[in-house]
């Protein structure tokens, strides 16, 4: 009897990798996808981090705005520009920019330079070197996928840098013998001594700064700045003018140094009132005084507010302010 033949049986092998397939490929996707949404939270923190950091570094920066003519920490719309180029990819706006000064971590906090404002002149830098720039931005992550369950959130960085009002310098005492490192110092013999009449080279001594200022005057308004160094001429490098407010709408339009104009213009009534693009004579020679008198555009009235801040150009010079009593002659 002949014993039928079994058809092979084809493999059935395809079949179950696709069966696999199928069930891998959601962990797979999803695995991709965290990777991807991963990657664009760590690429926006980044940005965050980096605005911020550039920010701050361009507030407290020594110098003057070329365009606002303010120091650079009261240039509003510059801290925020420089923040913005370091987002190309829009990740936050201006209202997402908050800056501020401290005096510390959470000493004398205070918020200025608020959205839309191209300046702030309500910052002045304390003596010391005390005060700080912070610059805080927000930016939204916001999956790409809504059905993912995984929530939109807020990124956010904080930069804060010290502002250098003065660094002060020095000097060591010129009797003592000058080193210059990097090249050995040749050695004398044992009874040899320099020729005779040679002179120990010596560094020069600045002469020092040492300006005054007289009381704050009403009528006319301004005070006495005075030169007691027996050599240095001082130059004015700009003016701060404190006041109150005026309900007439008095406004700022001259100065003159010893009866010589050295800014003329219209000044809004606000306190303080920065000048820095004077002209004209603005040097005190040594030894000498003159009278820095600020014009108003209408009757002054006096309410023991007033202040007057004087920076000189002059490096170790410190500023005048007519508040200060130690500094009277």
């Amino acid at each position: 009897m002949k014993t039928p033949k079994t058809l092979p049986r084809k493999n059935d092998r395809p079949a179950q990798a696709a069966v696999e397939f199928a069930l891998v490929l959601p962990i797979l996707l999803l695995l991709i996808y965290g990777m991807i949404e991963v990657g664009r939270m760590i690429f926006i923190y980044a940005n965050v981090v980096s605005a911020a950091r550039l920010a701050s570094r361009y507030g407290a920066a020594v110098g003057q705005s070329q365009t606002a003519g303010v120091p650079l920490y009261q240039d509003c719309a510059g801290i925020r520009a420089a923040a913005q180029r370091s987002d190309f990819m829009g990740n936050f706006s201006d209202q997402q920019i908050k800056i501020w000064h401290d005096s510390g971590e959470g000493n004398n906090e205070t918020e200025y330079c608020k959205p839309g404002q191209k300046t702030d002149r309500s910052f002045q830098p304390s003596g010391g070197n005390s005060s700080r720039l912070r610059v805080q931005i927000s930016a939204d992550f916001t999956p790409l996928l809504s059905f993912i369950p995984l929530e939109p959130f807020a990124i956010s960085s904080v930069s804060a840098r010290t502002i250098l009002v003065s660094v002060p310098v020095q000097i060591g005492d010129e009797t003592k013998r000058d080193y210059i490192f990097g090249t050995p110092a040749p050695t004398m013999a044992d009874g040899v001594s320099d020729p005779p009449g040679r002179q120990k080279p010596s560094r020069p001594v600045e002469p020092a700064c040492d300006p005054r200022h007289s009381r704050l005057a009403v009528s006319p308004f301004g005070m006495t700045v005075y030169n007691h160094s027996p050599s240095l001429t001082l130059h004015i490098r700009n003016v701060q003018v404190w006041g109150p407010a005026s309900a007439a709408g008095q406004t700022l339009k001259m100065l003159t140094l010893g009866g010589a104009s050295i800014w003329s213009g219209s000044l809004p009534d606000e306190s303080p009132a920065y000048i820095s693009d004077l002209a004209g004579d603005r040097s005190i020679p040594p030894r000498s005084s003159k009278f820095l008198q600020v014009g108003f555009g209408a009757g002054y009235r006096a309410s023991g507010a007033e202040k007057i801040v004087v920076v000189f150009e002059e490096k170790n010079c410190p500023k005048l302010d007519s508040s200060n009593a130690s500094q009277l002659p």
